[in-house]
């Protein structure tokens, strides 16, 4: 039997080296090599023979022996498949280098102090990547893998997250699995390096990073810092890329972190879709007083941002086409969706007339929308609200509150500003128009929520822009004034140095008199005070996933482009631009409102049909697109699943 096995085996292993039964080449096409290959073959199937032989030739042996026996049988089976040429690459350690320029193996000191990452491949510079946002998967998959750039990705968070489906994973419209993505993904089919850590502080002067391993013990910082110090490692780079978004702000309103959810990571997508489930089973039971099931199903989103809008909107479907049909229709009666917010109209930083629609969408829907309203404080089950002024404070009861309104700066960031004297805004990392952090001597660019561009300001420029503009004598006497014509030359010679002067270049024939008092001709203090007007109204971009992503893939270019270089990296005067593509959003009942630019303000429901397009073919893999296409659907026929199962 054994010696049967035995030929079959050795059958095997020819035919495995391209051999057919009767030892001639397969398909009747003669190889190079023929020769070469079958004496291999025969050597590999000796062995083989050699090694069972002296198992059934020792069948009282100890198990120790036996496995001992089996691990040389494994290396020998091992080193019989691999090329002779190559086998000196699989016994030389693994910090000799990688193929593919893949990074080599971390260099890891036995002091846990001291723990370092230094290797790194010959020729490559030392990318570190901090995040998994939009800005860190942009900037990732866009860098070339054949590049000069050895990268590790560092992020306490292992997937990356599409934010914009949040409150649809919340609902059960799509499934919280659809919309993440493992990070390990991008990284692996490029050779990159990840360590799912936080980074916890940068040594600018020695180009360092210093990590500690994600906690999932959920343990005081302080505890966590004396029981796991052997998590803490410090990562050495050439460049650091900072893309780790941005927290909530409560901006100081008292009771915000005790009596409120907030709605940012898929963790709090969870948390609300468990809590509203449960509020609607509770609800049901019997005995339950009418005063317990309307604190129950009172629901109070706070700040009405695209966040908010859709959020209120996908649980106001959740509601009336899914609870409706599957629990108790009395039950409707009692619910309650109301929205707060400080502007006068939801979504306020869109354009008038989609904020426009949408509150009257809203309002239409019994959705309570109380805008023109400060939060002054959270209680337990009320938010105390007031006018802008301060007067006509009331309460707002909830069963269940979220907070969806304001960002800050990354604590992070925070300690990253206090090591750069350059920074002087405190709200966020400023970069220049390359991205580059100031005071960082170009060796460190920050995306995303967590920067904001530095914007020269024109009026600097003001006399050398009138100048250009004015027509002056052979004598060298200019014109004092400038006509209509003479104001738009002038603003177009600062197009290049400072683009926000295209918007009032733009309406010129509208403003013009307003600066002027009514004349036709512009002096140049007026020219002045049109400039210090525009330069009033410079806003940083939009902390959105569209600016990120945009940023994320020109970092990627430029390093693309620079090749390693350092002089070019530091010093580079590239300069990224955001090209706004539009603006999103639904609004429930299968409705959104989408802003194209060049295009048209669309509404309703062919508005729903282009946002659920765009929304699944935006994924960041095939395989999200799938997922998500297919939960849509499934939703669409069958239905929200309203179980709850963690």
């Amino acid at each position: 039997m054994a010696t049967r096995w035995r030929i079959n085996d050795a059958r095997g292993t020819l035919a495995h080296a391209g051999f057919s039964r009767g030892g001639l080449p397969r398909r009747g096409k003669a190889r190079r090599g023929v020769a070469r290959r079958r004496a291999r073959a025969t050597r590999t199937a000796t062995r083989d023979a050699r090694l069972e032989f002296v198992a059934l030739a020792m069948p009282f042996a100890s198990v120790q022996a036996c496995a001992r026996a089996l691990s040389v049988a494994v290396r020998c089976k091992t080193a019989s498949l691999v090329p002779r040429r190559s086998r000196a690459a699989v016994t030389a350690p693994a910090t000799t280098g990688a193929r593919r320029g893949v990074m080599t193996e971390a260099v890891i000191a036995d002091d846990v102090g001291e723990a370092r990452v230094t290797a790194a491949a010959a020729g490559k510079r030392r990318v570190v990547v901090l995040g998994s946002g939009w800005g860190a998967i942009s900037f990732v998959k866009s860098l070339d893998a054949s590049g000069p750039y050895d990268v590790t990705l560092v992020s306490p968070r292992n997937y990356f997250l599409y934010t914009p489906l949040l409150p649809g994973a919340a609902t059960g419209a799509v499934e919280d699995r659809s919309i993440v993505e493992p990070i390990r993904r991008p990284i692996s089919s490029k050779g990159y390096r990840y360590f799912e850590a936080n980074a916890l502080s940068v040594d600018v002067a020695k180009r360092t990073v210093r990590c500690r391993g994600s906690d999932h013990t959920f343990q005081d910082e302080e505890d966590l810092a004396k029981s796991q110090a052997w998590k803490e490692f410090d990562l050495e780079y050439d460049y650091l890329v900072t893309a780790v978004g941005a927290v909530p702000n409560t901006f100081g309103v008292p009771g915000v972190q005790e009596n409120c959810m907030f709605f940012k990571e898929i963790n709090d997508a969870a948390r609300f879709r468990r809590e509203v489930n449960e509020r609607f089973e509770c609800a049901t039971l019997p005995g339950v007083p009418k005063e317990r099931i309307q604190q129950l199903l009172r629901f109070v989103v706070i700040g009405a941002g695209p966040t908010g809008v859709e959020l209120a909107a996908e649980l106001y479907d959740y509601v009336y086409q899914d609870v409706a049909k599957t629990f108790p229709r009395r039950l409707l009666e009692d619910v309650s969706i109301e929205i707060i917010d400080l502007q006068e109209k939801i979504l306020s930083a869109y354009d008038r007339r989609i904020a426009e629609y949408a509150t009257d969408f809203f309002q239409r829907a019994n959705i309570k929308c109380l805008l023109g309203a400060a939060v002054k404080e959270v209680k337990d089950g009320a938010v105390v609200i007031s006018d802008r002024d301060g007067s006509n404070v009331r309460e707002v009861p909830f069963g269940l509150a979220v907070w969806c309104t304001g960002i800050k700066l990354n604590p992070f960031c925070e300690k990253l500003i206090e090591s750069l004297p350059q920074q002087e805004n405190k709200r966020s990392l400023l970069t220049d128009k390359n991205l580059r952090v100031k005071g960082s001597d170009g060796t460190i660019f920050a995306l995303g929520d967590c920067a904001t561009i530095e914007r020269p300001r024109s009026l600097a420029k003001a006399e050398e822009l009138y100048r250009e503009a004015a027509r002056c004598t052979p004598e060298g006497d200019c014109e004092i004034d400038l006509s209509k014509d003479g104001v738009k030359k002038a603003l177009k010679y600062g197009f290049d140095e400072f683009p926000h002067l295209e918007e009032i270049y733009n309406r010129v024939d509208d403003v013009f008199t307003t600066f002027t008092g009514g004349s036709d001709r512009m002096s140049f203090p007026e020219f002045r005070v049109m400039l210090e007007d525009v330069d009033k109204g410079l806003r940083a971009l939009p902390a959105t996933a569209q600016v990120a992503k945009q940023e994320g893939q020109y970092l990627a270019q430029y390093f693309n482009t620079c090749a390693g270089d350092e002089d070019k990296i530091k010093q580079g005067d590239a300069r990224f631009d955001y090209v706004h593509k539009g603006s999103l959003a639904y609004i429930g009942k299968d409705a959104a409102v989408a802003d194209i630019p060049g295009f048209a303000i669309v509404k309703g429901f062919a508005a729903g049909l282009i946002w659920k397009s765009f929304e699944t073919v935006s994924q960041v893999s095939p395989r999200n697109v799938l997922l998500v296409a297919a939960d849509m659907i499934r939703t669409k026929i069958f239905g929200r699943d309203i179980s709850r199962i963690n």
